[in-house]
Parts: C-alpha cells; structure tokens; sequence
C-alpha cells in the first residue's frame, strides 16, 4: 500500500531505451525457441532460450521491485548488522585486509564477484542443453522464489554495506577494488532522499544489503552446478560459485550475516523448488 501511494504521489518513469533493449533480447530469444520448437524441433534448445527468457524478465521486474520498495525507508541497520557480525566473531576489516595483503586473492575474489550473470546463463545452457530440464526448473524458480524473499525483506532492513558504513575508500586498499561497494550509493541515497528521477535498467545497481541476493543466487547456481551430471562442470562451477558467496563480503562490502541470511534463504527456496516441481 505505501509503495502504491508513494507512485501516486511522486511516480518514477522507466526510460523507454532500456525497455526497448529488454524487449528486443526477449523477442530474439523466444522466436530461437518457437524455431526449435517447430521448425526445426531441438527441445532444449528451445528449452533453454525460454529458460533465459524467465531469468531476464524476472531479473528485470526484481530491480524495479527492489527500487521502488528502498524509497524513503528509515533508519539504516548498518551499526545492527555490524554488530551482529561481531557477536558472531567476525572481523570484517581484518578478513578485507588479509585479502588486500595477497593480490592474487584479491584478483580471483574480484572475477568471481562478477563473473555471477556468466553463472547464471553457463548453468542455464548447461542443464538445458544436457537435458536436464528438472533441474533447470528447479534452478530457475529457486533463483525466482530466493530473489522475491530477499526484496521483500530487503526495505525492513536498510543498510549502505560496510565501504560506505564505515567511511571507507578504494584508496584505503592497494590489491581489493570494491566498486560494487559503492556503485549502489547514488541510487540508494537518491531514493532514500526522494531525488531519484528515473529508472533505467541498464544502469541500475543492486541496491540491497541485507539479505544477501549475490549470495543467495550464487548459492542456487552452485546446486544447479553440482547436479549438473557433468564432473568437470560440477566441481568447476560448483567451486566458482561458492568462492563468489566468499568474495561478496570483500567485493560487496555485505556483512556476514548478509550473505549468511542469503544463503539460509536460497536454500530454503531451492527444497520449495524441488517440491513444487514434479520429475518428468
């Protein structure tokens, strides 16, 4: 109700560009897939073009959602969630700063952090293409069911991620470049504030800090590697994916407990998934 009333009072527009670019990769795709599907019949081809379909919509609904819902929320739970990375033992500057002294770690942590949408469209490819069409479906309505529960929790406990938090600059670190702790700050502060004057999708950011949903879809794509029924998929995607659950805190700036709920919540959609899926 208070996002329906807030668009009535003060409605954002959407730029029609990024729009047009939407459509057109939708278009594209789902004429491949009605050309698989008739023309010339490759069922996972087809499969796996209506596969990336659903994630690209979905993906775009969730950033607007997520946009819409981060306008004039309250106080930020930035200090809680430090706190409660504290009491769960956690030195997040310390685990920064350990990282920060190896660059080859840095460097790996970075590729991993943003290597996530190739993840998602290899696993969709992979599991389409081997025909293992369960597991896609399992994959794609996990990623559906953790990324809704994380919007929607998401304006309940605004926060800015630890860069921001704690006054940090990229000039603090010699070998970890978090630009994704900070690339969210404009967006964030412009709709907290009521100045934010347009959605675009091209070029809007993940805004959201707690719970995690870099680390929630890295944990879904990491099920959708491991029961991929290819080993070197398997144990290749499988570990690019978790160490990009391990990079979200340094390349993020999240809290642990950001990426912890993350995970717990990808988890719990991807055991909804497989129940409300039936094996074919």
């Amino acid at each position: 109700m208070a996002i329906m009333l807030e668009e009535l009072q003060s409605p954002l527009p959407i730029a029609v560009g990024s729009l047009t670019s939407l459509a057109v990769t939708c278009v594209v795709l789902i004429t491949v897939a009605g050309f698989y599907q008739t023309v010339r019949p490759r069922e996972n081809f087809a499969i796996s073009c209506m596969a990336l379909v659903q994630a690209i919509l979905f993906s775009a609904a969730g950033s607007i959602l997520s946009y819409l819902l981060a306008r004039r929320t309250g106080a930020t739970w930035d200090s809680t969630l430090q706190r409660w990375d504290e009491l769960l033992g956690f030195d997040w500057l310390a685990f920064v700063g350990v990282v920060d002294a190896h660059p080859w770690a840095a460097a790996i942590l970075r590729m991993s952090y943003a290597s996530l949408i190739p993840q998602i469209i290899a696993i969709v490819v992979a599991l389409g293409f081997g025909y293992r069409f369960n597991q896609l479906q399992v994959v794609i309505l996990g990623a559906m069911l953790a990324g809704t529960a994380t919007i929607f929790l998401s304006p309940f406990f605004p926060a800015y991620g630890n860069y921001l938090h704690r006054g940090l600059s990229s000039v603090a670190f010699k070998h970890v470049h978090p630009w994704a702790g900070y690339a969210h700050a404009a967006d964030l502060n412009g709709l907290r504030t009521g100045h934010f004057a347009i959605l675009d999708l091209s070029e809007m950011q993940g805004i959201i800090t707690f719970p995690s949903y870099h680390a929630a879809l890295a944990t879904v794509t990491a099920w959708g590697f491991w029961n991929s029924g290819n080993a070197p998929l398997r144990w290749g995607g499988s570990i690019i994916s978790v160490t990009t659950i391990i990079a979200t805190p340094v390349d993020g700036g999240h809290y642990l407990v950001d990426v912890l709920a993350g995970i717990a919540i990808a988890v719990v959609s991807v055991i909804a998934a497989k129940h409300l899926i039936r094996p074919s």
